[in-house]
This record gives C-alpha cells, structure tokens and sequence, in this order.
C-alpha cells in the first residue's frame, strides 16, 4: 500500500514538516545548480528550501551551458556570485557582514551536491568561473547529522543558503531556515533509534 503524502510538503504524512515550516524573502535571487542525484535523496534539503524561501530557481543536470535562463546570469557577471571555495573566492564572514549589505547582488548561485558531485559541475561549466566567488568562513558547525561529508567544514545546501543570507543582510533571520531543517533530522534519528544513529553517524573523540 503506498504511503500517503501530505498535500502541503509533499513528504509522507509520517514525517510531514509543513507545522515547522517558514515563510522568508532572500535578498537576492537563489539559483541552485543541483545535480541529478541529489533528487533521489529523502533526506535532501532543497525541497525545504523550496518550500521555506523566494524567489529561488532549482537548475537539475551536470551541464547546464544550454539551460535557456544562463544568459542572464551571464550579461552582468557582477551581480552574481558563487558560493564556492576557489583561489579567488572572497571569504564571507558572519562575523563582519557589515559590508555585503551594500552589495549589487542580484543572483546567488549554490551547487546542490556531494563534494565529488559539486566539483564536477564546476569543472563542467566552465562560465561558472567567470563569476565572483564566495566562500563562506566563520560559521557554525552543520547540523546536518544524518549525512556524512567528506569536505572538512561542510555544510548542507540549506545551511549554506541560511548563512549566506544572513551575510547578505546582516540579519539573522535566516536562521529560521533550521527549524524545519532541524525537524526533519530529529524525525530521521528517531525512525532509525538512537542506537542506530550514534553507531552510524556520531564521529567518536
């Protein structure tokens, strides 16, 4: 028998987020470059995004030289930036945004993807490196639990979205991206007991 899901979230009734989720306007528009794999993904964040902040444009593929809105990215290349860690990339701060609140920035892009995944789309559109970098420092450790990263410091695409945000305009509303975020990781520890989940998934000092 399928399971039922809930008209609102889209996700099973079991696990339905919509009491824990929020209504926010990002200061720019969100462009998210994900790749295929990652909508197969239950426990994926770009759904709550989607869901939980606007204007936002979710791009799927590897490749995206051909996608019919690239051209506008590409017109005025200052008004973009991409959160990626490059040689050239400018480090976003939490701890000084002060000045990012004056910035032209009308497009934010973010790649949805494990490491290994996000490198390949960099590495196959190359018009992603004629953008202005970012890459996000002094911010908190991930509460993404549930899913392991090979990259020290990394944080889920939702995270990364609420602290580049917050960067943006110096105001940690942002933050209540984390509520359903958070929701949806208690859910999933709880499914799997907490036996489970220390075993699996808590890295021992």
């Amino acid at each position: 028998m399928p399971r039922e899901i809930c008209e609102g979230c889209q996700r099973p009734q079991a696990v339905c987020l919509c009491p824990h989720l929020v209504s926010l306007k990002a200061p720019c528009e969100l462009v998210i470059l994900q790749h295929p794999s990652e909508q197969k993904q239950a426990l994926a964040t770009v759904p709550i995004l989607k869901q939980c902040i606007s204007p936002i444009d979710v791009w799927v593929g590897e490749d995206f030289s051909g996608h019919p809105k690239l051209q506008a990215l590409l017109e005025k290349p200052q008004t973009c930036r991409i959160l990626f860690p490059s040689e050239e990339s400018d480090n976003w701060s939490l701890d000084d945004p002060a000045l990012a609140v004056q910035a032209n920035i009308q497009y934010l892009i973010i790649i949805d993807g494990t490491w290994r995944k996000a490198k390949r789309i960099w590495h196959m559109n190359p018009w992603l490196h004629e953008l202005p970098c970012a890459q996000l420092t002094d911010i908190p450790k991930t509460q993404y639990q549930i899913r392991s990263s090979s990259i020290e410091g990394g944080v889920s695409t939702l995270e990364a979205v609420s602290f580049a945000c917050e960067y943006l305009t110096g105001s940690n509303t942002f933050r209540d991206l984390m509520k359903p975020f958070k929701a949806m990781i208690d859910m999933q520890i709880k499914k799997m007991g907490q036996e489970v989940f220390l075993a699996h998934y808590q890295k021992q000092d």
